[in-house]
């Protein structure tokens, strides 16, 4: 019976452990993949958009609307991108989960929801009550 315990723990490999930080990479890596797949879309409803130039006054002005708001939300997107790959970098060069203000550490629930923060909570409010 003992050899047969020791068959069993030797057949069962062990997993890397995922740490919170490599679950935030992933997340972000995730983000990113996404972004880009919607600014390749907001790219190519642009180009549409200029190939099908017809109607009148009134579906111009709508159409025109429309295409305004489209390229703010790409301009978000392509910001938000420079933001994903930004936190990349700081993982990889072990700067990440640092407050860029006060030098303190970032409470990783914060990070978690905003995962390319680089600022602590308290910071924050500080930067946003002016």
């Amino acid at each position: 019976m003992a050899t047969a315990k020791k068959a069993t723990k030797k057949k069962s490999t062990r997993k890397a452990k995922t740490t919170w930080q490599d679950e935030i990479k992933n997340m972000l890596l995730a983000m990113r993949k996404e972004l880009l797949q919607e600014v390749s879309q907001s790219m190519k409803a642009e180009s549409d958009h200029l190939k099908h130039d017809i109607g009148d006054f009134y579906d111009q002005a709508s159409s025109d609307r429309d295409r305004e708001l489209s390229l703010m939300l790409a301009d978000r997107e392509r910001e938000k991108v420079v933001l994903v790959d930004d936190a990349l970098k700081r993982i990889e060069n072990g700067t990440y989960g640092i407050c860029d203000s006060c030098d303190e550490v970032i409470d990783k629930e914060r990070l978690i929801a905003m995962p390319f923060t680089k600022l602590c909570l308290s910071c924050q409010e500080d930067l946003e009550r002016g």
